[in-house]
């Protein structure tokens, strides 16, 4: 099924917002002002804590100054993601659907990058994933940098791990008990062969999302820690699963 196609499907099927409505909760979701002006974006940062020096190493090792968020490029380059992603949703338009599709890329390279996984192969498992599963990976992307907070999930303010699974399936119109363990017997079994990008990664007391690559993940893993894209764990058994069933 073409994409578009897909787009326009999945708008029929989901909870509706309105466009002014999408527009204020991205704004407010991700820190950021989004200004349209001749055809552009600008960014415009709140004020954060001054931002680390990312490597390919990933950022295990990254401590949030003072329970601040850390600015995170990526966070900007998926929320704009997530804009476009929600108005090509809206309007089914090619320019809208490429536009999304670029910006969708520089997301995934942007990741690859940082981990020091394959580039090309990231962005090809994004691409396959559906539009449901895109949109919950970009607002969860969009909240990199955001401190990890026990028993919360607040936009720009703090989640655990659940906490921040339950904002970004959300976010794709899932709803999602907000409790590791019940997050993934609540979805549809998965392998690494059958899962796609966005999909719940567990093993006991912690839930993850998965980034369709090897063990690639985004999860709020510890106090002092802001959420991340990590290499994932190795050497634990861990269970997948489709929130969208």
């Amino acid at each position: 099924m073409p994409f578009n196609t897909a787009i326009r499907n999945t708008r029929n099927t989901r909870n509706t917002r309105t466009n002014s409505g999408r527009l204020r909760s991205t704004t407010a979701a991700f820190g950021f002002v989004l200004v349209a002006a001749a055809g552009s974006i600008t960014l415009a940062s709140v004020a954060h804590a001054a931002p680390p020096s990312f490597t390919t190493t990933g950022t295990s090792q990254l401590v949030v100054p003072g329970g601040q968020r850390i600015d995170d490029p990526i966070a900007t380059e998926a929320a704009v993601g997530l804009m476009l992603l929600r108005t090509a949703n809206e309007t089914g338009l090619e320019g809208d659907l490429s536009a999304y599709v670029m910006q969708r890329n520089l997301v995934a390279g942007s990741v690859a990058d940082r981990l020091g996984f394959d580039e090309l192969a990231m962005k090809e498992a994004w691409a396959k994933a559906d539009t449901v599963h895109q949109e919950a990976l970009m607002a969860g992307l969009s909240q990199l940098g955001v401190p990890y907070r026990r028993n919360t999930s607040k936009v720009g303010v703090g989640f655990d791990c659940s906490g921040l699974t339950t904002y970004a399936w959300g976010e794709a119109g899932v709803d999602l008990v907000r409790q590791s363990t019940a997050q993934i017997r609540a979805a549809a079994p998965r392998t690494f062969e059958t899962a796609q990008a966005g999909d719940l990664m567990q093993y006991p007391g912690h839930v993850m999302m998965w980034l369709g690559v090897d063990h690639a993940i985004l999860h709020a893993s510890d106090p002092g820690r802001p959420i991340q894209v990590d290499s994932g764990p190795q050497r634990r058994t861990v269970r997948l699963g489709d929130p969208t069933g």
